[in-house]
């Protein structure tokens, strides 16, 4: 297993199957799977039951277009990144859990599965996301007379900026679940496979979608439901980690296609279409060092725009008499393109805030449905200049845009970028550049000196990068690549 193991780490095809054939990200990729590896080794060589060894990929993800409208089953448009966790995991000898970070700095969480609840034992960075999925998974197998789960044991690490807006947390859920999931053989258990995809059906997913199975479909939501607290068909919830999000990171992490784009919809998740990578133009993003946050008060700042969107439901019904239930179902009668201005119309004698709420979303919509179509058409000159939109309508009407990523927006047309746009939660976080040059690197060059000359206070923990489309998670038995 030792010789087995060393030689995927050493070789090209996990990484160029996973990113791509970059080779500055396949280097930094083998050296993150070889700490883990060596963790492992040193860490737990005599404390796992068998050589049953998983090997776990967990992208993060850029959200293009579709500022703020998953969790009102709006639509958005998807980029699977390049920064991910790597984790090894097996069967545990010691009734004991241990999620180990390969990073010291941020300690491990432990954890006994073995009695009527999981019971944390410690708490290392992120110990919040792994309890709450031990809780929820364990409720749910047994609540649906599974066998429970049996302790693991791990190591895990990952280039994700936390903070950055790139799904950062939801990735690390992700990567949790699929600890648990893979070392219980749940992804290969017909009865769970089948759990899952029933209780998909009976929260709305229709299947048989384009480009992907029922299965993955399905536990995509599932998944999210495990940070959000929300009951997936029978299957209860709880409450999750506490963010009142949607859908949409755990599709693009669980489902990303290399060298494609995810247009998806959401409440249920529907996949629209999986668009190509046009191949003249390429996606920068710079993480501004400034951390967004979803603890404290800015988890507060993060729920507030969800809770504005439910707000403005609450007040069409009231002006409408109306049984809808998501912002997406108001004004289907009208064009695309008077949508915002009707639902502002509608709500501004109500609550002005709530009114501007409502035409974010209807306006982002509406410059979604026309990014995807001029993608299609290879029109990015158009394309860019709805991304300066998105990002305005952002800063203007969800007031979510820090000063140092309004910066990176600005600073990125000025050298040329066809469009740029802030994204993620807002309140910090990053922006991402689309520029058509056969030499990314030095637009990125350009773009960082500049960023670090009016913010040299955050030069060591600014990133700047190339994104390419990658694949979605990916988990395997050891046995499989023998």
């Amino acid at each position: 297993m030792k010789e087995l193991l060393s030689s995927i780490i050493d070789g090209v095809d996990l990484y160029t199957q996973q990113f791509g054939n970059y080779p500055r990200i396949i280097e930094s990729k083998r050296k993150m799977l070889r700490v883990v590896w060596e963790e492992f080794q040193s860490r737990f060589s005599h404390r796992i039951v068998d050589e049953r060894l998983y090997l776990i990929t967990v992208p993060n993800r850029i959200e293009l277009l579709g500022k703020h409208t998953d969790y009102q089953g709006g639509e958005t448009l998807l980029l699977t990144g390049p920064k991910n966790f790597f984790a090894l995991a097996a069967p545990a000898a010691d009734g004991v859990s241990e999620l180990v970070n390969a990073d010291y700095r941020l300690g491990k969480t432990s954890l006994k599965l073995g009695g009527k609840e999981p019971e944390m034992l410690t708490a290392g960075v992120g110990s919040n996301y792994t309890f709450a999925v031990a809780k929820r998974l364990s409720h749910n197998l047994k609540d649906a007379g599974c066998s429970p789960l049996e302790d693991v044991k791990a190591v895990f690490i990952g280039d994700i900026p936390f903070g950055g807006g790139t799904s950062g947390s939801s990735a690390k859920l992700i990567t949790d679940f699929l600890i648990f999931a893979s070392v219980n053989r749940l992804l290969t258990d017909n009865n769970f496979i089948s759990l899952i995809v029933e209780n998909g059906k009976k929260s709305g997913l229709e299947f048989n979608q384009r480009g992907v199975d029922d299965f993955s479909l399905a536990l995509s939501m599932y998944v999210a439901h495990h940070e959000n607290g929300l009951d997936f068909g029978d299957l209860k919830g709880d409450r999750g980690v506490g963010t009142f999000g949607g859908s949409e990171d755990h599709t693009a992490i669980m489902l990303g296609k290399r060298g494609r784009l995810l247009y998806c919809r959401y409440c249920p998740t529907q996949i629209l279409e999986i668009l190509n990578m046009p191949e003249d133009c390429h996606v920068c993003v710079a993480y501004s060092g400034r951390k967004a946050d979803k603890t404290g008060d800015a988890m507060v700042g993060f729920n507030r725009l969800s809770q504005d969107a439910g707000s403005a439901v609450q007040a069409l019904i009231g002006t409408n008499h109306s049984e809808l239930h998501l912002l997406r179902d108001f004004f289907s009668e009208m064009p695309a393109d008077q949508r915002a201005a009707a639902a502002y119309e509608r709500l501004k004698r109500e609550d002005r805030g709530i009114a501007e709420r409502a035409y974010q979303f209807f306006k982002e919509r509406e410059i979604t449905e026309r990014g995807v179509t001029c993608l299609k058409a290879n029109n990015l000159l158009e394309y860019g200049r709805l991304l300066n939109g998105s990002h305005e309508n952002s800063r203007r009407y969800l007031k979510n845009i820090a000063p140092e990523v309004d910066f990176l927006q600005s600073s990125a047309n000025e050298m040329g970028a066809l469009g740029a746009s802030g994204f993620g939660a807002g309140f910090g976080g990053s922006c991402y550049a689309v520029v058509k040059s056969p030499q990314p690197g030095d637009f990125i060059d350009r773009w960082k000196r500049a960023y670090v000359k009016s913010y040299p206070q955050l030069q060591d923990c600014a990133q700047f990068d190339l994104y390419p489309a990658c694949n979605g998670c990916h988990c395997e038995s050891l046995e499989d690549f023998e």
